[in-house]
């Protein structure tokens, strides 16, 4: 059973310092309710890494995303998220490159302010902009429908998501969906550091994979107000297994 790591090196908010805020954003697995102003243009990168088995063979994964958020409205954002994918099996083939961009929009339309918590849908669609020849994409479009709740409860705060991925030109022995699941509590420290803990689940992509299970624990400080450092470490119930096959075609 190997251990997903995942972390984060630096996400910065704001194309411009005086639009700027990073309180918007408190999550670091779970998708929040917290959008950006209407108005206002933020970006933020993320970065992760994991390990997996393929074969006989271990290897690892890197991937970087830029996250680049509009808002429409105070509860309303568009957001598109290119990324580069590179990885590497031990005593075998290694790619990078482009991997495959986002496109989505979150609209809030309940306020914990008048409800007692935040509920907010989420629209998205991956489109394969990475090589599936080369193990950086999906080769598929996937559009995607979630829920999103969260509420305020003493100095914690519980994000909730749980929505489906439809993957439209499937591979023989791949699922027609993917169905997902992430809670999160935040608990801050500090008026510049928050503890997060998550649990998210997932249905399997492949036909004999099991069903994924992800335990993290992590933390975000905001050093000034236009940016965040985050982080977490996770640990997966289930192997990431690859068939080297399918990673060094050509």
């Amino acid at each position: 059973m190997k251990t997903k790591f995942g972390w984060m090196a630096m996400a910065m908010l704001g194309l411009a310092a005086a639009t700027a805020s990073a309180e918007w954003e408190r999550t670091v697995n779970a998708w929040d309710t917290r959008l950006p102003d209407q108005g206002r243009v933020q970006a933020s990168i993320w970065g992760s890494y994991w390990e997996w088995e393929a074969g006989r063979a271990d290897g690892y994964s890197t991937e970087g995303r830029l996250y680049v958020n509009y808002g429409i409205a105070n509860n309303w954002a568009l957001c598109v998220t290119p990324s580069v994918v590179s990885w590497d099996v031990d005593g075998g083939d290694s790619e990078s490159g482009i991997g495959d961009t986002a496109l989505l929009s979150i609209y809030r339309f309940m306020e914990e302010a008048d409800a007692g918590f935040d509920l907010a849908v989420k629209g998205s669609v991956s489109l394969p902009t990475g090589d599936d020849d080369k193990g950086l994409g999906s080769g598929s479009v996937e559009p995607g429908l979630a829920l999103l709740a969260a509420k305020t409860i003493g100095p914690f705060v519980a994000v909730a998501n749980a929505g489906g991925d439809w993957i439209l030109d499937t591979d023989r022995g791949e699922e027609d969906y993917v169905l997902y699941g992430v809670l999160e509590g935040l608990y801050p420290l500090s008026e510049q550091a928050t503890l997060s803990a998550s649990c998210s689940a997932a249905t399997a992509r492949w036909d004999g994979e099991d069903d994924d299970i992800d335990l993290g624990i992590g933390g975000r400080v905001t050093p000034i107000p236009e940016m965040f450092l985050a982080g977490a470490f996770y640990y997966s119930k289930r192997p990431r297994e690859y068939p080297l096959t399918s990673l060094s075609r050509s």
